[in-house]
């Protein structure tokens, strides 16, 4: 049954429910704005970052691979040159 009680307990609950609603709000209004005013990143800033970077790696990686090869051809020239070397006679 509604009587006046009852309807002054529902009219506060929700006039505290739409309180804490706004408080809410306020601080999420806050937090943009703040973002907004600062120099946050944006998806595009990660994928032009990510782009930029995986061009480096791609010619760090190039570089890599012609040092590796340089290493394989300074031993495999090496290995050759020990492999000329010939004992000497009392070890025979």
């Amino acid at each position: 049954m509604i009587n006046s009680k009852t309807l002054k307990k529902d009219i506060f609950a929700a006039y505290v429910a739409q309180e804490i609603e706004i408080e809410r709000l306020t601080k999420e209004i806050e937090l943009l704005q703040t973002a907004k005013n600062s120099q946050m990143l944006t998806v595009d800033d990660y994928s032009n970052d990510f782009v930029l970077r995986a061009e480096r790696h791609s010619k760090e990686f190039n570089l890599f691979l012609e040092d590796l090869k340089f290493a394989a051809e300074f031993l495999t020239n090496k290995i050759k040159e020990v492999r000329r070397v010939e004992l000497p006679s009392f070890i025979k």
